[in-house]
């Protein structure tokens, strides 16, 4: 199966050692519109460059495309790969606003071939347990949640052309970094019912036009869910997500689970020993879901993270930006007019 990479930014790289790492999957080009960042990448990875992603198809033809470029690119390369027949992976979020998602859903419905997105904590051994047992009801109903994702980003990470521009990247703390563990909450929570938030620029006032801080209470079908994040800390943390349910209180620190139960009994699940592809606080689970996504499509199997399977957590996404701006409560998944 034949793969390329649009865009050749940070995240392309773990992409290209997921695929390359795959020997189902021949990756054969990339493609950005910083032509000289397109031949580093390609003379790293021994790929043929091009500086668009209509150049790259018409010339390569390739099987699947995995879409790495600025957020306000995602949804519109997406669609027209998916019109072009081609499989799509790509990298959250998903569409930069629900105009754009609602857009890349409607393609998706269109498509003979697959879409998926890259949350990769899904895949998390941690994760995959806990949702099990969650699920068979071993811990009985939620009772309430709290997250917190503290990490660190300076000028220097915003010095590009659309880091930190509301054009471009559509937020900053929620949207670009914390997405991730909000994604968590609703997959372990359900489908949120409303939303209060707030949004902040507290350390790079005069860098960014986005918010580095966000908090919001957000109300799950059994119960309140507490998420903080801000990208104003010394380093980067481990995310901290904590639920209690009616027979214990669950904490992952990070990728390491740990579980009282209210009988005293203790029990923990210990982080995964495969090492990252990048940075540890991306996790260790790219190259899984990677590799689950290309088993889906030789398989003819419905990969599990797609547009429509995640409206529930960027609802959420969407729906915490329209809080924070009108400051009011906000239903997520009420219809737009």
């Amino acid at each position: 199966m034949k793969s390329a990479i649009i865009g050749c930014g940070r995240i392309a790289h773990i992409h290209a050692l997921a695929l390359l790492a795959n020997s189902d999957v021949q990756l054969i080009a990339c493609a950005d519109i910083n032509k000289a960042k397109a031949d580093d990448f390609a003379d790293k990875y021994s790929l043929k460059p091009y500086a668009s992603m209509g150049e790259l198809i018409n010339e390569e033809h390739p099987d699947v495309l995995h879409i790495c470029t600025p957020h306000y690119l995602h949804a519109d390369m997406a669609i027209e790969a998916l019109r072009q027949g081609i499989h799509v992976f790509l990298e959250k979020p998903a569409a930069m606003d629900r105009l754009s998602f609602e857009k890349l859903m409607l393609a998706e419905q269109a498509s003979q071939t697959q879409i998926g997105v890259c949350f990769q904590n899904r895949y998390n051994d941690s994760v995959v347990y806990l949702r099990e047992k969650q699920q068979s009801g071993h811990f009985g109903k939620a009772l309430g949640a709290r997250c917190f994702v503290t990490w660190r980003r300076d000028a220097d990470y915003y010095a590009d052309e659309w880091h930190g521009r509301k054009a471009l990247e559509g937020g900053g703390a929620l949207i670009n970094q914390a997405i991730h563990t909000m994604d968590l909450l609703v997959l372990l929570l359900g489908t949120p019912v409303d939303v209060q938030c707030s949004m902040h620029n507290r350390h790079l006032k005069d860098i960014i036009e986005v918010e580095d801080t966000v908090e919001a209470y957000i109300r799950f079908p059994t119960c309140n869910a507490l998420f903080y994040a801000s990208m104003a800390h010394c380093t980067d943390a481990p995310i901290f997500l904590e639920i209690s349910y009616e027979k214990a209180c669950v904490r992952l620190i990070g990728d390491e689970l740990s579980i009282k139960y209210f009988d005293g009994t203790l029990q923990s699940l210990e982080k995964s020993e495969v090492v990252p592809l990048g940075k540890s606080y991306w996790g260790t689970s790219h190259r899984l879901c990677i590799e689950d996504f290309y088993q889906c499509v030789n398989q003819g199997r419905n990969f599990p993270i797609t547009p429509d399977s995640i409206k529930p957590t960027m609802d959420l996404v969407y729906g915490c930006y329209e809080a924070a701006e009108s400051n009011t409560t906000i239903s997520p998944t009420q219809e737009r007019t």
